[in-house]
């Protein structure tokens, strides 16, 4: 039984590894480390860049559609990321009017 249980736990381990999953974690789990870093100040050379905080997100965003969600920047997916843009585009949009709407609203 305890071969067994040591076999299904070594053949998950070995699809993670193999399906780059793991690669995806530690890419994104560095990155939130270093923001929580970089928010709480306490990453001494990178006190005001805020414009580093972005690429951070954007450097995130690839690794989760490259290693979790599997997509490929190719012609056959292109279909596939232009909805995706075109949706982050929409939900940016109605984000940012929502925001604005809230902070022009005199009570």
């Amino acid at each position: 039984m305890s071969v067994k249980k040591k076999s299904l736990f070594m053949n998950i381990i070995e699809f993670i590894v193999q399906e780059k999953f793991f690669t995806g974690f530690l890419g994104s789990f560095f990155c939130i480390i270093f923001y929580f870093f970089i928010l709480k100040n306490q990453l001494f050379f990178l006190n005001n860049c805020k414009y580093f905080l972005y690429l951070m997100v954007i450097f995130q965003i690839f690794l989760y559609l490259q290693y979790c969600a599997g997509v490929t920047f190719s012609k056959k997916n292109i279909f596939f990321i232009s909805s995706l843009i075109f949706t982050i585009v929409i939900i940016g949009i109605i984000n940012i009017g929502s925001l604005w709407i809230f902070d022009h609203l005199n009570h």
